[in-house]
C-alpha cells in the first residue's frame, strides 16, 4: 500500500493509532482473533491467526476513498489452509449462533448493503463490471 493510499503515512499502524488503536488497547483484550496473509505488528499480538487470503485469492469488493465501489475476482487458488474473512465469520455465526446467514460472497454483500446506508439499494449484481459511485 502506497503512503498516497494511506492519506500520507507511512505505514498502516500509524493510521491506526491516529483512530486510537494502539498496541495498548489491542493488549488489553481478552482475546485477540486476526485473519491476515503475512505476520505484521497485530498478528504479533494476536491470540490466534487465521490464515487469511491475498485479494487475487478471493471474490470480494472494495470501496476507493471517492466512494466508487467495485467487485474483484478470484484469479488464483488459495494456498494451504488460507480462507477468504467472511468465510471464517460464516463459520464462526453457524457454530455460536446455529444460523448459517450467508453462504457466498453475494449474499454477504446484499445483507451488508441492507446496513450501510451508503450502500443502500445496491446489490453484488448491480455493481456490474465497473463498479458504482456511492456518496461516502
Amino acid at each position: 500500500m502506497s503512503p498516497e493510499a494511506l492519506g500520507g503515512k507511512d505505514t498502516v499502524t500509524e493510521v491506526i493509532e491516529e483512530h486510537g488503536i494502539t498496541a495498548a488497547v489491542i493488549g488489553k483484550l481478552e482475546t485477540l482473533i486476526v485473519s491476515d496473509i503475512l505476520p505484521n505488528e497485530t498478528t504479533k499480538l494476536a491470540h490466534y491467526v487465521l490464515p487469511g487470503c491475498a485479494h487475487a485469492e478471493k471474490r470480494g469488493s472494495f470501496t476507493n476513498m471517492k466512494g466508487r465501489v467495485q467487485r474483484f475476482m478470484q484469479a488464483i487458488q488459495p494456498q494451504g489452509d488460507a480462507r477468504a474473512e467472511w468465510d471464517f465469520l460464516h463459520d464462526l455465526v453457524y457454530n455460536v449462533t446455529g444460523k448459517n446467514g450467508f453462504l457466498t460472497i453475494e449474499g454477504l454483500f446484499n445483507e451488508m448493503a441492507k446496513d450501510v446506508p451508503a450502500f443502500n439499494g445496491l446489490t453484488w449484481a448491480s455493481l456490474g463490471g465497473s463498479g458504482v459511485t456511492v456518496k461516502i
